[in-house]
C-alpha cells in the first residue's frame, strides 16, 4: 500500500499538488472561522452546582441578566485619598457614560457606597447585557474604555477597567499578540535549525511554504467540525494549532528528507530513492500520526467542554499534517530532486560521522549501565510529580502590565482581595413560600464563620422573596488553590448543611466554577489517561506485532510523563515560586508526551526491526539504528521542542507553562527514552524484545539503483557510512 502511494505521488507530482490545492481552496472558501471562548463556565456540563446557581441567579435577579460586569477602579493620580469633589466627579462620569447609550450597556452605577473604607479607590460599576463569549461584550467594553479614558483625561483621577469585560478584552489581546510572537519565533527557529541540519535554504523553506498553507486549511477544517458538533474551544486553540502543525509537520518532513538523503547515498537515482524513502517513512509517519490523533481524540469523551473541543481540534490538524506529509511533500520533493539540498552536495557522499559511531558503540557496549542510569534519572525527576499543585487563576496568568491587571491591583488597595469576584450563595425556597428573614440571617451568620471567608455581605432577595443571595468575599484570589479548597471543602458543605428546613443552598460564582472544573478535570483524568494509553498501545501492537515491545514502550512513556511533570514542578513551583501549575497543563502534557514521544519510539523501533530483519544481531541492529535514526530523532526533537519553547515568549502563563512542559517532555522522550533506553533494551533482551513476533531475515536483495520496485524496499545490509548528526559531517562537504 505504501509503495503504491509512493509511486503514484512521486511519478505524478503535478496531479498530486493540483488535487491538494483544489481541496485546500474549497475548504478555505467554504470553511467558517473558529469559535473560541475565554469563559471557563462555558465548558461545564449543566449538572454542576455552579452552573445551576448561575441559572437560578439569572432568572431570579434582574440585574444579573446572564450578562457581564465591567468595573472601573478610580483613584487619584497622586495616590492620595479621594476628596468629596473627586467622588462627585466619578458619579458625574457615570451619568455621562449612561447618557452615551453604548450598545449592550444596561446599567452604570457609582455612589458613595462604592468608595473604599480608606477612601483610596472608588468603583464605577457597569453591567453589559451579553455573556463574556459574545462579540457584543468586547465591543461594549472597548467603547466604555475609550469613553472613560476621555472623560477622566484632564482630571486628577485615573480609571482602569477590570472585571469580566476588562479581563476578556485583555485576554483576547494577549492571545492575539502571543499568536504573532509565537508564529514569528517558530518560523525563525525552524528555518535556522533546518539550515544547520541540511545547510540548504530550499530544505529550510519547504516547511514554511507547505505548513503555512496547512495551518490555514486546518483552522477551516476545525471550524467546520465545530459547526457540525456544536463545539467551542478556548482562545488558545489557534496558537496550539500553529505550534503543533509547524512542529509535527517539520518533524515528518525531516523524517522524509533524512531517509531520502540516505537512499541517494546508496547510489539510487533520485526518483527511485524518493519512492523508497517515501514508502519507508510513510509507515512510520502513519503510525506516529495515528498515535497522536487517537490520543487527542480521546478528549472527545471528556465532560469538560474545553477538553472536548480542544482535543479533536488538534487531532484534525495532525490528521491533515499526515496527509500532507504523505502526498504534498513527496510531490514537491519529486519536482526538486536533489536540489532540495542545494547548494550543499553532502548528499553525494557518506559522511564520516565519527561522533555517532562512537556514541552507538558506547550505548551498545555499556547498555546495562546506561539503561540503569537513565531509569534513575527519570525516577528522580518523577518525585516532583508528587508535589504537583493545580492553579485556576487565569487572571494571574495574563500579562501583568494590562489595564485589567493594574486596575485589579489598585482595587486591592481599598477592598478585600475577593471583592472583584465574590462567591454567590443562593438560598432557595423549596415550597414556593417567601423565605423567613430570621432564618436567612442565621444562615448568613453561619457562612460568615467559615474559615477562608473574609466577609459575608447582606442578603438580597428576589422580587417574590423565594430566593436570597449572599455575596461572600474570600480571603484569597478567586482562582487560587486556597480559594478553591475553601469553596469545595468548607463553604459548600456548610451552606448545604445550614440551609433551613424547606430550602436548599446553591454556591456559585467564579471560585465555585473553578471547584466544579477541578471535579470535572479529575474525572476526565481518570478516563482519558488510561484510554489514551490503551489506544496508543494498540497502535504499537499493530505496528510491531510484539506484546513485549508494546508494553515496555508504554511503561517508558508513562515514566517519561511522570518525569516531565516532576521537572515542571521543580522549575515552576520550586524555581519560580508559583502557587501551582495551570490545571489543564498536565492532561495536554500527558497527551503530547504519550503521542509525540511515541513518534520517536516508533521511528527508532521501526529501524531496529528493519535492521534485525536484515539479519543483524541485536547489538549490530542497535548500532545501525542509532547511527541512522538517532540523528533524525534528535534533530526532530530539537525542532519540535524549540517550537513549543516559543510559547514561553507569549507572556501568557498558560502558554508559557505548557510550552516548557511539552518541550521538556519531548526532549526527555527523544534523548533519554527513544535514543538511549529503547536500543539498550533491545541489546539486553535480544530477540525476546520482539516476542511473540519472530523477525526472520527478509532475504530479498536491495533493488538496484534505477529499478522500479513493485513493493516496499527491503533494507540494505550494513553500509559503509551512516547519517550524520546535527551539524556534523566532513568540512569538504559543506557548500
Amino acid at each position: 500500500m505504501y509503495a503504491t502511494l509512493a509511486r503514484g505521488v512521486v511519478r505524478h507530482p503535478w496531479w498530486t499538488i493540483s488535487a491538494w490545492l483544489a481541496v485546500a481552496a474549497i475548504v478555505g472558501f467554504f470553511g467558517p472561522g473558529l469559535s473560541a471562548s475565554g469563559d471557563q463556565a462555558d465548558f461545564l456540563p449543566s449538572h454542576y452546582e455552579s452552573v445551576q446557581a448561575g441559572k437560578v441567579q439569572e432568572t431570579a435577579f434582574a440585574e444579573s441578566g446572564g450578562g457581564s460586569a465591567a468595573t472601573f477602579v478610580v483613584r487619584r493620580r497622586d495616590g492620595a485619598a479621594l476628596t468629596g469633589a473627586d467622588q462627585q466627579l466619578v458619579e458625574q462620569v457615570a451619568g455621562q457614560l449612561r447618557d452615551k447609550a453604548i450598545p449592550h450597556v444596561s446599567e452604570v452605577q457609582a455612589s458613595k457606597a462604592t468608595v473604599s473604607e480608606n477612601g483610596l479607590v472608588q468603583l464605577l460599576q457597569v453591567t453589559v447585557d451579553r455573556p463574556q463569549s459574545d462579540p457584543g461584550t468586547e465591543e461594549a467594553g472597548r467603547a466604555l474604555r475609550a469613553a472613560a479614558g476621555l472623560l477622566f483625561e484632564n482630571t486628577d483621577l485615573t480609571a482602569g477597567m477590570t472585571g469580566d469585560v476588562g479581563i476578556v478584552i485583555d485576554a483576547q489581546d494577549a492571545f492575539a499578540s502571543a499568536e504573532q510572537v509565537i508564529a514569528l519565533a517558530t518560523v525563525v527557529l525552524i528555518i535556522v535549525l533546518q539550515l544547520l541540519i541540511f545547510r540548504s535554504p530550499v530544505a529550510a523553506l519547504l516547511p514554511m511554504v507547505t505548513i503555512g498553507v496547512l495551518v490555514f486549511v486546518s483552522v477551516k477544517l476545525i471550524g467546520i467540525a465545530q459547526r457540525i458538533f456544536d463545539l467551542t474551544a478556548e482562545q488558545s486553540v489557534t496558537v496550539w494549532v500553529t505550534v503543533v502543525l509547524f512542529g509535527v509537520g517539520t518533524d515528518y518532513i525531516l523524517f522524509l528528507l533524512f531517509r531520502y538523503r540516505e537512499q541517494l547515498r546508496t547510489g539510487e537515482d533520485p526518483r527511485t530513492a524518493l519512492i523508497h524513502a517515501t514508502a519507508r517513512v510513510a509507515k512510520v509517519i502513519t503510525s506516529a500520526g495515528a498515535a497522536i490523533v487517537i490520543a487527542f481524540s480521546t478528549l472527545a469523551f471528556s465532560s469538560f467542554g474545553s477538553f472536548k473541543a480542544q482535543g479533536p481540534a488538534l487531532a484534525i490538524a495532525v490528521a491533515a499534517t499526515v496527509v500532507t506529509a504523505l502526498t504534498l511533500i513527496p510531490a514537491i520533493v519529486s519536482l526538486l530532486g536533489p536540489k532540495v539540498f542545494w547548494p550543499s552536495t553532502s548528499w553525494q557522499r557518506q559522511p564520516r560521522a565519527r561522533a555517532s559511531a562512537k556514541l552507538s558503540d558506547l550505548i551498545v557496549n555499556r547498555a546495562g549501565v546506561l539503561a540503569a542510569a537513565a531509569v534513575v534519572v527519570l525516577a528522580l525527576l518523577s518525585l516532583g510529580a508528587l508535589r504537583f499543585q493545580a492553579s485556576y487563576d487565569y487572571n494571574a496568568g495574563l500579562p501583568q502590565d494590562t489595564e485589567s491587571a493594574i486596575a485589579l491591583r489598585d482595587l486591592q488597595r481599598g477592598f478585600p482581595v475577593g471583592a472583584l469576584n465574590p462567591t454567590s450563595v443562593l438560598l432557595v425556597s423549596d415550597t414556593g413560600q417567601p423565605l423567613d428573614e430570621a432564618g436567612v440571617d442565621s444562615f448568613r451568620s453561619q457562612l460568615s464563620g467559615v474559615d477562608g471567608v473574609g466577609q459575608a455581605g447582606p442578603a438580597s432577595y428576589s422580587p417574590d422573596r423565594t430566593i436570597a443571595k449572599i455575596s461572600m468575599l474570600l480571603d484569597h484570589d478567586s482562582g487560587s488553590p486556597e480559594a478553591v479548597d475553601t469553596v469545595a471543602d468548607t463553604l459548600r458543605p456548610t451552606a448545604h448543611n445550614a440551609a433551613p428546613a424547606g430550602t436548599h443552598a446553591l454556591v456559585g460564582g467564579p471560585t465555585a466554577t473553578f471547584a466544579d472544573i477541578r471535579s470535572a478535570v479529575n474525572q476526565d483524568y481518570s478516563l482519558v489517561f488510561p484510554l489514551a494509553a490503551g489506544l496508543t498501545a494498540l497502535v504499537l501492537l499493530a505496528l510491531l506485532r510484539s506484546i513485549v515491545a508494546a508494553v515496555l514502550l508504554m511503561v517508558l512513556v508513562g515514566l517519561s510523563y511522570l518525569a516531565t511533570l516532576g521537572a515542571s514542578v521543580f522549575v515552576m513551583q520550586d524555581g519560580l515560586g508559583k502557587d501551582g501549575i495551570i490545571f489543564n497543563v498536565p492532561i495536554f502534557m500527558y497527551l503530547f508526551v504519550v503521542a509525540i514521544g511515541t513518534d520517536y519510539n516508533i521511528l527508532m523501533v521501526d529501524r531496529l526491526r528493519e535492521e534485525t530483519r536484515a539479519g543483524h544481531a541485536p547489538a549490530g541492529a542497535a548500532r545501525l539504528a542509532i547511527r541512522h535514526t538517532g540523528p533524525t530523532a534528535v534533530a526532530a526533537a530539537v525542532i519540535l521542542a524549540g517550537t513549543f519553547s516559543s510559547l514561553t515568549l507569549a507572556g501568557v502563563a498558560l502558554l508559557a507553562e505548557m510550552g516548557f512542559a511539552v518541550a521538556a517532555g519531548i526532549l526527555i522522550s527523544a534523548l533519554l527514552v527513544s535514543s538511549l533506553l529503547v536500543p539498550t533494551l533491545t541489546v539486553l533482551m535480544g530477540r525476546g524484545f520482539w516476542w511473540p513476533a519472530r523477525l526472520t531475515p527478509a532475504g530479498r536483495p536491495q533493488p538496484m539503483a534505477g529499478s522500479d520496485p513493485d513493493g516496499p524496499p527491503e533494507p540494505a545490509a550494513d553500509r559503509p557510512g551512516d547519517e550524520s548528526t546535527v551539524g556534523s559531517g566532513d568540512a569538504r562537504d559543506r557548500r
